[in-house]
């Protein structure tokens, strides 16, 4: 009896990883000048022939022609022997596999310009791939739920307004201390009024320092009011 390599034994039972048999095909088939194809076109056609489709059906599908994907299915068997570019032949699948929506045909447009540049930028802020972006952003275009969105949109609120919010939240505290001071000196006043029933001698300064002091508590609250706002509200920068 022959012994069988387990690694290759295990190699050959594992199910095929289209987007890393697509990396490798992209890479094989990008000559010196030309520029190398989308991985996820290559994938895409990589599962559509090894759910049966032909060349001509995967052509219409993701936007290539068909002698460009029988190429790449031919580049794919090379590089793993475990794809079938021969023949279009349905493989059996089981139940659940079966039951999960195949995959939708691509959406390709081109963005005014500065947009890709926009998307990038803020990918970049959020931590998140472009794909992810746009697809989240459509998802709640059409008003339907991404996993977990609700949860992600605020770790990722948290993460980028976490040090502007302290911040604010520093400067509102400030502002309460000196209201407090304020308080206690105008309760000062009162009892003095109230023990001796008369006003004292420097109650107008102490009037005027108030005055000045609730003014400049109003014109503070309202430039973290501005800043707030800017932060929920304003234009990208």
């Amino acid at each position: 009896m022959t012994a069988v390599d387990g690694t290759e034994e295990s190699r050959s039972e594992a199910a095929l990883d289209y987007g890393v048999l697509a990396a490798d095909v992209a890479a094989a088939v990008t000559g010196p000048r030309g520029p190398a194809p989308s991985q996820i076109q290559v994938a895409d056609a990589l599962a559509r022939r090894a759910a049966g489709a032909t060349y001509e059906a995967i052509a219409e599908d993701v936007g290539v022609s068909a002698k460009r994907a029988a190429t790449w299915c031919r580049v794919a068997q090379r590089i793993d022997s475990r794809f079938d570019a021969r023949g279009a032949r349905p493989r059996k699948v089981r139940a659940e596999a079966a039951a999960k929506p195949g995959p939708e045909k691509m959406i390709g447009f081109r963005p005014r310009p500065g947009t890709r540049a926009v998307l990038e930028r803020r990918a970049e802020i959020e931590g998140r791939s472009l794909t992810d972006l746009v697809q989240t952003a459509v998802d709640a275009y059409v008003q339907r739920k991404s996993a977990g969105i609700e949860v992600q949109v605020r770790r990722q609120l948290r993460a980028g307004l976490k040090a502007e919010l302290r911040a604010v939240a520093d400067a509102v505290g400030a502002q309460g201390l000196e209201l407090a001071r304020q308080g206690n000196n105008v309760n000062q006043v009162a009892a003095f009024c109230n023990r001796y029933k008369e006003l004292p001698v420097a109650i107008t300064e102490e009037l005027a320092a108030a005055r000045a002091a609730l003014e400049a508590n109003r014109a503070e609250l309202e430039r973290l009011r501005a800043a707030v706002e800017d932060l929920i509200g304003g234009e990208d920068r």
